[in-house]
């Protein structure tokens, strides 16, 4: 396996490098970086124990990453971390992966249902359909503006059970394609964005907020180039992970990507735009 960055082409090959590393009982960190995310995986002597993405740590954290189906792997050798959080059987957890990534691949194979996917509840249902409570909590979220992605972090659902309870709705009659999902990737960022950016954060952390605000931004600003949507959404990921206190964190994760959405395009906004949100 070639342990410098490396493009995967599918969700099964997030399963396959770890079953390889398993296999060579290595020792070290598995970074993946995918659609402007994040997420680690932690091996000792072929033992996986400590997976992270964003919030989520563990099992949980592993079947967010299975939905990734491109992007880039990085291993590092005997890197390791004082955190366990995997406790089952690594022969287990692959083979649980394998069977997710197969599912994941045979429900999306059409190319109807993705994260990026926006659907809408239909008037009239054309089926009938038992759902659990969960299940109707996922149905309620659906309004035409949401993609599933949106969803998923929403109710911090892996993004195959979301997708899984689409397919059951779509077949019911329940809901129907609605507006597409409102891409920023060709957005970018500026100071005035990361300026409203350092003035919430200093609300959630106090003076250290630059330090970390700095830190954060490391490695994503290269050769003075602008910030983009992708790198935006790494950015929002470390500052979140800095901020102790949950209630802090929430709030301040409502408004950043609330001034994201604000200044997605256009920059700073006008005096106009100002103006309309005092009134």
């Amino acid at each position: 396996m070639n342990e410098q960055d490396k493009e995967t082409k599918d969700t099964t090959q997030f399963a396959e490098a770890l079953g390889f590393l398993c296999s060579q009982k290595r020792t070290g960190g598995l970074l993946v970086r995918a659609q402007g995310r994040e997420g680690e995986v932690f091996l000792l002597e072929g033992m996986i124990t400590h997976a992270q993405c964003g919030h989520y740590v563990g099992l949980k954290a592993l079947l967010f990453m299975l939905a990734w189906e491109t992007g880039t792997y990085n291993f590092t050798p005997r890197q390791t971390i004082d955190q366990t959080t995997i406790e089952m059987e690594s022969t287990e957890v692959l083979a649980l992966l394998s069977q997710q990534a197969q599912e994941w691949k045979r429900i999306t194979k059409d190319h109807t249902l993705n994260l990026n996917t926006v659907l809408r509840l239909l008037p009239q249902a054309s089926g009938t359909i038992r759902l659990t409570k969960d299940e109707w909590d996922i149905l309620a979220r659906i309004d035409g503006r949401k993609s599933l992605r949106d969803i998923s972090d929403e109710m911090s659902l892996p993004p195959l059970d979301v997708v899984k309870a689409m397919q059951r709705y779509r077949d019911a009659g329940l809901i129907g394609a609605a507006t597409r999902y409102p891409e920023t990737i060709g957005a970018v960022f500026g100071e005035d964005y990361v300026s409203a950016l350092a003035k919430e954060l200093n609300l959630a952390v106090g003076p250290v907020a630059s330090i970390i605000l700095e830190e954060a931004l490391k490695n994503l600003q290269e050769a003075a180039e602008p910030l983009t949507a992708d790198k935006i959404e790494i950015l929002l990921k470390r500052l979140s992970k800095a901020i102790p206190e949950e209630e802090k964190r929430v709030r301040f994760e409502e408004i950043a990507r609330g001034l994201t959405r604000e200044f997605s395009g256009k920059g700073k906004p006008s005096l106009e735009d100002q103006e309309e949100t005092k009134g």
